[in-house]
């Protein structure tokens, strides 16, 4: 059984051809500019979407654990579920109620079977763009069992498979992932171990002998390597980059380096979870600075994506 958050159809950027993305939940990080912390922990999350709430005040009637509460907002025509999160036992019945869905469930266990069925309706749309899924997260690897198994079952089907992930994993789990995947993604945070430590809750010497070990296996196998990096600033950009760069230039083989531009899409979702987001002065990259750190990394002679 994977653990997954959200299935994306028809996704464009996280490998070739048109694809089927697989959000898995579970992380070992905590990126303090992670866009999606539902992804986070492994347990489903209840959340409350408060421009659908009508108040009928069904929800709270049938929590028999007395988990919510409805109130109203500063804005006085708003209504608010309160989310006693420690008493919440995730039973469901909330959600069962509430005709306009304003609470959601983000997060359920599919079967493997399950899973295969769904990415068999792409089919054709892979075979016609030169597709197939990509699992993301979250962090994949954090349920490696099941993840080893979806990719093998895709494979057995001839359906092309991607991998995005932090590389905070096993190094014996890692590799057996690496033999059962076609287009692997490694997202590199900071190369400074202590900064690592500070700034996702983990040092990040397993990531970098995982990735030297990505880069050799897939090297042997002809598949593709890319290293990815959102460039975060005033945190992790400037001479990090070129840490970043000079690092990749040390290994056996990396198709590319993609940056992708630090973003706040999903700071709204940490109060959904009843959690507060550190970052929310924090202005994203110029496009222009994003130019800049290109061409740095194309004047390595590296290939940027």
């Amino acid at each position: 059984m994977l653990n997954v958050w959200k299935i994306d159809r028809f996704a464009l950027h996280d490998g070739p051809g048109i694809r089927t993305l697989i959000y898995c939940k579970g992380c070992p990080l905590r990126c303090i500019w992670c866009s999606n912390p539902e992804g986070q922990g492994p347990e489903p999350n209840l959340v409350f979407v408060q421009t659908k709430c009508i108040g009928c005040g069904l929800c709270v009637d049938s929590c028999l654990n007395k988990a919510l509460q409805l109130g109203t907002s500063s804005a006085a025509d708003k209504y608010e579920v309160q989310i006693d999160r420690a008493n919440c036992n995730m039973c469901g019945d909330c959600v069962s109620v509430c005709s306009p869905k304003a609470l959601e469930v983000w997060g359920r266990f599919y079967s493997i079977p399950e899973l295969l069925e769904i990415i068999e309706q792409g089919r054709q749309v892979y075979q016609k763009s030169g597709g197939g899924i990509t699992l993301t997260g979250g962090e994949p690897l954090y349920q490696w069992k099941d993840v080893r198994e979806l990719l093998q079952g895709c494979h057995q089907r001839g359906i092309h498979t991607a991998v995005e992930t932090c590389a905070y994993s096993n190094e014996e789990h890692f590799e057996q992932m690496l033999h059962q995947v076609d287009w692997l993604f490694i997202d590199l945070k900071h190369m400074d171990s202590d900064a690592h430590l500070k700034l996702t809750g983990k040092r990040n010497d397993l990531i970098l002998r995982n990735t030297r070990l990505a880069s050799a296996v897939l090297a042997r196998r002809r598949k593709v390597l890319v290293i990815r990096m959102v460039v975060v600033p005033g945190i992790n950009d400037g001479e990090n980059i070129s840490a970043i760069v000079n690092f990749v230039g040390s290994l056996p083989y990396v198709e590319g380096i993609e940056l992708l531009p630090y973003h706040r899409y999903g700071a709204h979702k940490y109060s959904l979870l009843g959690r507060t987001y550190g970052l929310a002065d924090l202005e994203p990259p110029s496009s222009e600075a994003m130019v800049r750190y290109r061409k740095l990394i194309e004047s390595y002679g590296r290939a940027c994506i």
